[in-house]
């Protein structure tokens, strides 16, 4: 009687685990799109670069504005203590000369009427810098997405990979089961029931290492995307696999739904992927800050030449000299300047604008070049991956085959269970490389997109 009441209560207690397992297990949907869309609005990276791109806009306008007439006020006010007298003739009367409270109002106006086009292409420099810092961020948009996407697929060849694990580690259970029953009729040898165990244990700490690794992969995603982690990604699964786990493996904490491999293929085919050109953003970067530093080398050469600058005023004085009353003055000058001798500085400084025009163009040139590289590599790749496509499908049938064919002529006695073994890692080796081809195929495409030079 009270062995029935514990194994009753030890029952009850394993029911109440399995609810709270259950409550606790979460259903999570991994959209790409989504997760895209989420990152280019969440990303340090990228906010940091359109940060960038405003600052290099504001300073740009600045430039630009710095053409205009100037327009200021300005004031002052003193009071002195002692204000001196003065005597027309030797012995005469004291006059003041000037007064205690002194103080004057002024409207100014400077304009720079020729310097040359210095600060004109000051400004166009200024202008070129804040469109390189545009092509920057998109540039760096590319780089999000193209990150997302390759956190994304590795993700789901991870996922795959404990799926694939988790049907050949029932499969080595059922074998295990099967020959340890044959085992007690004196069918199987001890051995055999040793190697099959041996085969479960191995299977179940690749599985869980998988699962190790699918959790790391996750969390390296939400980190990229840039929000925090929806749910506890310590023991993920996906969820094609819910109702067919394997004995001994536990619930796990997050069932992961993600996007079907064929409706990632449509969505990056969608995207119309042109070989790349001058249009694209990683060498607009580069074209636009030579641009800019030739504007900058032009703008400080002209400081070498005459600069003239008109100035006018308009206020009030008290008291006018040694009058002692308010006047309204106006004042307006002319005036023009021009450096004779500077020991080089403005010379070299404009030379120094133009190497670095020059080295933004060698720059580009090699960017041009590296950005060539990668997309006939990445298009070798695709082909390749794309060849070796046929050829998984049909070892991934094949070794299915055989490796319920061995398991028969094992328990026909025809062959070791060795070779059960061999049969078995065969099957599960073609279906991983099987998805790793399918996820590479996808992983190329994205490649191929960032570089393309599609705006």
């Amino acid at each position: 009687m009270k062995l029935r009441i514990g194994l009753g209560l030890i029952l009850f207690l394993w029911g109440l685990g399995i609810a709270a397992a259950k409550e606790k297990t979460v259903y999570l949907t991994l959209s790409l799109d989504e997760l895209t869309q989420t990152a280019l609005t969440q990303s340090s990276q990228l906010q940091a670069a359109k940060l960038g791109y405003e600052s290099a806009k504001s300073e740009a306008l600045s430039a630009g504005n710095g053409e205009f007439p100037k327009l200021g006020l300005n004031g002052n006010y003193f009071y002195q203590t002692y204000a001196p007298e003065l005597s027309l003739a030797p012995g005469g009367p004291q006059f003041a000369f000037g007064e205690n409270n002194n103080w004057s109002a002024w409207a100014t106006l400077n304009w720079n009427l020729w310097d040359f086009r210095s600060e004109h292409d000051m400004a166009n420099s200024a202008t070129a810098a804040s469109e390189s810092q545009d092509q920057l961020y998109e540039a760096t948009v590319r780089q999000v997405t193209l990150a997302v996407r390759m956190a994304y697929f590795q993700v789901k060849a991870n996922a795959e990979q404990v799926r694939l694990l988790g049907d050949s580690l029932k499969v080595a259970q059922l074998q295990y089961a099967d020959i340890s029953r044959q085992a007690k009729f004196g069918t199987a040898s001890r051995m055999d029931r040793l190697s099959s165990h041996q085969e479960v244990l191995n299977y179940q700490r690749q599985f869980r290492q998988a699962q190790a690794n699918l959790a790391q992969s996750l969390r390296d995603l939400y980190a990229l995307v840039g929000v925090e982690e929806p749910s506890d990604f310590n023991m993920p699964l996906d969820k094609h696999m819910e109702g067919a786990l394997p004995d001994t493996i536990a619930p796990p904490s997050v069932w992961l739904g993600m996007d079907s491999t064929e409706d990632s293929l449509q969505m990056l085919k969608k995207d119309e992927v042109v070989p790349p050109d001058d249009a694209v953003p990683q060498l607009k970067t580069y074209a636009y800050m030579a641009d800019s530093s030739r504007f900058a080398a032009n703008s400080i050469h002209s400081e070498l030449l005459p600069k003239i600058t008109l100035s006018a005023q308009a206020g009030y004085e008290n008291p006018d000299g040694p009058i002692l009353q308010t006047v309204q003055q106006n004042i307006i000058s002319i005036s023009a300047s021009m450096p004779l001798f500077d020991w080089g500085q403005i010379v070299n400084d404009s030379d120094s604008k133009k190497k670095q025009a020059e080295v933004y163009e060698k720059n580009w040139s090699q960017a041009k070049t590296n950005l060539w590289r990668d997309w006939n590599k990445a298009k070798d790749e695709l082909a390749s991956l794309k060849y070796q496509k046929k050829l998984n499908d049909t070892a991934v049938t094949e070794t299915a085959q055989l490796a319920k064919l061995t398991y028969k002529s094992y328990k026909a006695g025809t062959v070791r269970y060795l070779e059960v073994q061999t049969a078995n890692l065969q099957a599960l080796d073609a279906k991983i490389q099987a998805v790793s081809n399918d996820v590479q195929i996808l992983m190329q495409l994205s490649v191929l997109s960032s570089l393309s030079g599609k705006e």
